[in-house]
Order: C-alpha cells, then sequence, then structure tokens
C-alpha cells in the first residue's frame, strides 16, 4: 500500500503470527486479471499506488524523452496531477481518502499534496530529496537535504512538520507510515562498516532498528496498520539480495522460488506482499509477484515483459509498470488476485 523507495527520479500482522509456508513452484499466472494504465497521449508510463478504492496515481511522459505529468486514474477517467508552475511532476502514493502525494520540478520544486483539485506545497526546512508517502488521517513522511547535504526524515502532519534524525546517525530518511501513524525508513551512521543504510521502525518518538541478523545492509519498504513491515537486506558484500517480513520481533525470509534476489516493495493489511525478483543473476530480467498465505504467484502481463509491483491494496489489486518486447517503452498495469 506504501509506496516504496524508488529509483525513478535517479528506490504483527491481521494474525497473531505470520506463518510462511514455501512452494515448490509459483502459482499459475492470472493472464486473464491484468488491465494496462497509459493516460491518454502517454508515451511512458509508470503506475506507483493503489489505494483500496481502486484509485491509482503515478507518472507519465507525454512524448518520448519529454515532460512527467502526473496522474490519477480513477474509474476509467484519468486525470493528469500538474501542480502550477510545475515543469515536471510524480505522484507517488495516495490514500483511502483520494489525497495524493508527490515531488515536483520547477521554481525550486517541492513536494505537494493534491486533495480533489487543491494543491498544497509540502515544504518541510531545507529541500525534498525523495518521495512522499501519505496515511489515512493525512500525514505525510518524506526526506529532505538541509544546507550542508545532509538527509533527514520529516512527518507532516495537521500544518506542523517534525524532523526525524535516528539517534547518532548522519543520514536519515523516512520510507513509508501506516495508518496508525508508525513510521519505517533507513539511516546510516558511524557504528556500520562503511556507513551502510540500516532500517529503522519509529513509533511514538521512539526509534527502533530493524534487520535480519548478519545483514551488511538492510532497506524497509513499507508497513501495514498492524506493524507488520517488509524490506530487504544483503548478507555479504557482492551478494544477493534477500527479502523479509518482520512481524513481533521474528523475522521470516521472503524468497521467490528458485529466484536468486527478491524485493518486497508493499505489504497489505491482509499480509499479502508484492514487489520483484530475478532467477539468474543481475542481468536477468526481474517479474513482479505477490505472495499470500504462504504462496507465491508471478505476476508477468502477457503484453510485455520486465514487470515490476509498488503497490498492493487490502482487495488484492496490484500496480506496477511492465515493458514492451522488443523494448520501445513502460506502461502501467493494474493486476487483482483472483478471489478465494
Amino acid at each position: 500500500m506504501k509506496s516504496p523507495r524508488s529509483s525513478l527520479p535517479q528506490l504483527l500482522a491481521a494474525v497473531t503470527t505470520l506463518a510462511v509456508a514455501w512452494l515448490v513452484t509459483p502459482l499459475p499466472v492470472f493472464a486473464q486479471n491484468y488491465q494496462t494504465i497509459d493516460p491518454p497521449g502517454s508515451t511512458y508510463t509508470i503506475a506507483r499506488s493503489i489505494n483500496d478504492n481502486g484509485q491509482i496515481v503515478g507518472f507519465y511522459l507525454d512524448r518520448p524523452g519529454g515532460t512527467e505529468h502526473g496522474f490519477l486514474y480513477n474509474k476509467g477517467i484519468y486525470t493528469t496531477i500538474d501542480p502550477p508552475g510545475s515543469t515536471l511532476t510524480i505522484a507517488t502514493d495516495i490514500n483511502s481518502l483520494g489525497q495524493v502525494v508527490g515531488t515536483y520540478g520547477g521554481g525550486g520544486g517541492g513536494g505537494f499534496l493534491y486533495n480533489h483539485g487543491t494543491y498544497t506545497t509540502i515544504e518541510p526546512p531545507g529541500s525534498n530529496s525523495g518521495d512522499l508517502y501519505i496515511n489515512k488521517a493525512g500525514q505525510i513522511v518524506g526526506t529532505y537535504r538541509d544546507g550542508n547535504g545532509v538527509d533527514h526524515g520529516f512527518l507532516y502532519s495537521q500544518g506542523t512538520y517534525t524532523t526525524l534524525d535516528y539517534p547518532g546517525a548522519f543520514s536519515t530518511q523516512a520510507l513509508a507510515i501506516n495508518d496508525g501513524g508508525q513510521i519505517v525508513g533507513d539511516y546510516q551512521d558511524s557504528n556500520v562498516a562503511g556507513g551502510a543504510p540500516q532500517g529503522f521502525f519509529y513509533s511514538q518518538g521512539t526509534y527502533t532498528t530493524i534487520g535480519p541478523s548478519g545483514g551488511i545492509y538492510t532497506y524497509l519498504t513499507s508497513i501495514n496498520k498492524f506493524g507488520v513491515i517488509v524490506g530487504r537486506y544483503q548478507l555479504s558484500s557482492g551478494g544477493h539480495e534477500h527479502g523479509f517480513v518482520y512481524s513481533r520481533g521474528t523475522y521470516t525470509d521472503i524468497e521467490f522460488p528458485d529466484a536468486v534476489s527478491t524485493v518486497p516493495l508493499s505489504i497489505n493489511d491482509k499480509g499479502q506482499v508484492t514487489g520483484y525478483y530475478q532467477t539468474s543473476g543481475t542481468t536477468d530480467t526481474q517479474h513482479a509477484f505477490v505472495y499470500s498465505n504462504g504462496q507465491y504467484t508471478s505476476i508477468d502481463p502477457p503484453a510485455g515483459v520486465d514487470p515490476l509491483a509498488f503497490s498492493i491494496n487490502n482487495f488484492g489489486q496490484v500496480v506496477g509498470y511492465y515493458a514492451d518486447n522488443p523494448y520501445t517503452t513502460n506502461h502501467g498495469f493494474l493486476a487483482t488476485l483472483p478471489k478465494k
């Protein structure tokens, strides 16, 4: 639901225990449930987030190599999202009330909140340097960079900015917030070799480090309303990335069958996880996946290749993007898990 860190501008439980049972092979692809998401006139589309009403946000290019515009897709209707004076816009997250956040360029650039036709600039101290995410209460988290080039997380709530700095860290980034106001992100400090990023959980003024034992770095990407967290970590320099779920002090690996790298990016309130994986090293094309009730499903839209899933809502709807084959551009997609 809450979108993860992205590489685009350059990226417990509802039950008492979240049990994980591995399948030897993934479930069949549900190709009949795919829909391409492309705003009219777009030449390149990325779908970033979906809420429980099926509203989707992301961005598109208006021509090859052209300008990025944010968009909102709602029941077959596309609305372009461009703050006044912006020269490019990327919408990154939408909450259940239809409020949209993102970043824009032009006039110094920054963050924005789009609320049913009204734009509000989100300007923490310094300058925005990362994506924004929003919960049902309208609380927004993100990252800003101060005049010395140092990154700080921030929380925007009811018109007030609160800086989020992990104690002793020289860099902090806030990357997701749930409807209870709990926040996850990562930090860097001199106590970790090479300053490798480590994950943190923030709740009611208290910071807690989150990361599987032995990981040289950890990135947290999403948190649901029950405080269940997903992320990824690496065990050794040059090694592959492993996904995990953290719930009530317990870490459970998320490893797509036969994959060499698995990266969870979003978790919903039912504990369903989506993201992407690779099966044969860093040169392999990526595949999107959903992990649900101990089972893995590969998401491979039949119209293209290299899919990546960014977000899953509480009804099992997944959004992301895929590439043409042979590659010419990217398209957004909406996939829906079959009801059981």
